[in-house]
């Protein structure tokens, strides 16, 4: 039989290959379902346990399901798609740095932990000032689809996609996740800033909730090569533009293109947002839009592997 901390590691390593993703022990210590340890705790289990060795297999520092050494080359592949993804994304993101209101950037699901596959799009979760939702989500709107980089109808390879955004008075996602939700969480696990204005550090902490299904979860911090980081410029321009919009003015505006946008969504007949889900939120705190969220899928072929293991 096997004890907890053995579990855990077949279990992280089981929902990764899900995504046909091998981890390197680092990797599988930080993202360990359901367990607290120190890394040379985990070290010795995969170097001693005999009950691992009858169901992955390491090669080159990479652990995975046996029978599944192909997926070093997946790994391999999809890094170089994700890097060029990033940089498009990047370029967006400097763009986007001059719109006022916008709190934070993140770059999330694949393309985060570098996984994306040829033809994916390029996620984006915007964190945006409290009472302006509306206003700045039609400013990103239109800055990228003037940029031709926007995901809309079959446009969707090395495409924007906008489909979250939150505020910054709402920070905690605890309340959007399903019971045992395991995909949400390591989607929120995944998420890497590409620009900030301060704030995702406290939005980490205020989601501090997910260390109790990701012990050894940390908010991930990337090199300056790989961020938006503020320039004197961009700042003070959307400092000012932010003065000019702070008030009844601004206010107005986001009113104005609150009932717009909201109009628009209703002649989505097939949208989720007409059932009671956490898929499709719309509210003047949260825009979610996953219309083909897969949570649900994930965590029943997650459950039903680990059953048959």
């Amino acid at each position: 039989m096997m004890n907890n901390l053995e579990k855990a590691i077949l279990d992280t390593i089981i929902y990764y290959d899900i995504f046909d993703y091998p981890l390197t022990v680092v990797e599988l210590w930080q993202w360990l379902w359901k367990y607290k340890c120190k890394l040379p705790e985990l070290i010795f289990c995969l170097e001693n346990s005999n009950e691992l060795e009858r169901y992955i297999e390491t090669r080159n520092g990479f652990y995975f399901l046996k029978g599944k050494k192909i997926l070093l080359d997946t790994r391999k592949i999809r890094r170089d798609y994700s890097i060029n993804k990033w940089k498009i994304g990047l370029r967006a993101a400097k763009f986007l740095r001059t719109i006022p209101f916008i709190k934070t950037i993140v770059l999330c699901n694949s393309i985060a932990y570098f996984n994306a596959e040829k033809d994916s799009d390029i996620d984006f979760f915007i964190i945006v000032k409290d009472k302006y939702l509306w206003l700045t989500r039609f400013l990103i709107t239109v800055s990228l689809h003037f940029l031709k980089v926007r995901r809309h109808g079959n446009k969707v390879n090395n495409r924007v996609c906008l489909s979250f955004y939150i505020t910054s008075n709402n920070l905690s996602l605890e309340k959007l996740a399903y019971q045992e939700d395991i995909h949400f969480y390591y989607w929120l696990l995944h998420f890497v800033p590409i620009f900030d204005t301060g704030i995702y550090k406290t939005f980490f902490k205020e989601n501090d909730w997910l260390k109790e299904y990701l012990p050894q979860a940390e908010a991930w911090e990337t090199i300056d090569n790989w961020i938006a980081k503020d320039s004197f410029f961009t700042r003070n321009f959307r400092i000012f533009l932010e003065k000019i919009l702070d008030n009844f003015l601004g206010m107005f505006l986001n009113l104005f293109l609150k009932k717009i946008q909201l109009f628009k969504m209703s002649k989505n007949k097939f949208s989720k947002s007409k059932e009671n889900n956490t898929d499709v939120v719309i509210s003047d705190s949260v825009l979610k839009f996953h219309e083909e969220d897969n949570r649900k899928k994930i965590k029943e072929i997650f459950y039903k592997r680990v059953s048959n293991y």
